[in-house]
């Protein structure tokens, strides 16, 4: 009997938690990660740093499976150098999810254009502003823990190259955790 009850609940639960990628959905969520950088270039101070940040994301399912949106990334950090830097990004991304739409697990590619602009400061004095541009590509697996919810594990690469300051080419791997909630469709009031 109890194994009867339970396997009743587990099936509930996984038909549940069924994924919601279908056309017309919206996605609203973000996520936070651990970050390795290794900076060199030509007429650069070379360095090394980790870094942790945030990332909220909002975006639509242009068709199934396919969403279009715009993440704001945000950090702030310090290196093993004198120098504190703040980074705001606003990134339009496109992602993919891989799998069918009826998965309790799917599998996404995210991609996305990054356009920061930094401040930073060396000790006390305020350095000009720095402009970067780049792309970062995400995959990883989205664990639906119900039909609205998603938890993902994505692993980056991101490469990245600040105007003006010669080749200074960033390169970049990181992990991320991730929360997504997946919304229905909006439905219009009825006519009274």
């Amino acid at each position: 009997m109890k194994f009867f009850i339970l396997s009743s609940l587990s099936l509930i639960l996984t038909n549940m938690a069924m994924s919601q990628i279908n056309k017309g959905e919206f996605l609203v969520g973000g996520n936070i990660s651990f970050e390795s950088l290794k900076n060199d270039g030509v007429n650069v101070v070379s360095y090394k740093t980790t870094t942790f940040f945030a990332s909220p994301n909002i975006g639509y399912f242009i068709i199934p499976k396919f969403v279009g949106g715009l993440r704001l990334n945000f950090s702030v950090y310090k290196s093993n150098t004198p120098v504190t830097w703040t980074n705001i990004s606003p990134s339009p991304f496109l992602r993919y999810y891989l799998l069918a739409q009826k998965q309790k697990i799917n599998v996404l590619v995210d991609a996305s254009y990054i356009n920061v602009k930094s401040k930073s400061r060396i000790q006390n004095s305020p350095a000009p502003i720095e402009k970067t541009n780049g792309y970062n590509i995400s995959v990883g697996p989205s664990i639906f823990l119900n039909e609205h919810v998603a938890l993902e594990f994505l692993l980056s690469y991101k490469q990245t190259k600040v105007e003006n300051i010669g080749d200074n080419k960033t390169t970049t791997l990181n992990s991320g955790l991730g929360l997504q909630i997946h919304l229905g469709k909006i439905r219009a009031k009825a006519k009274v």
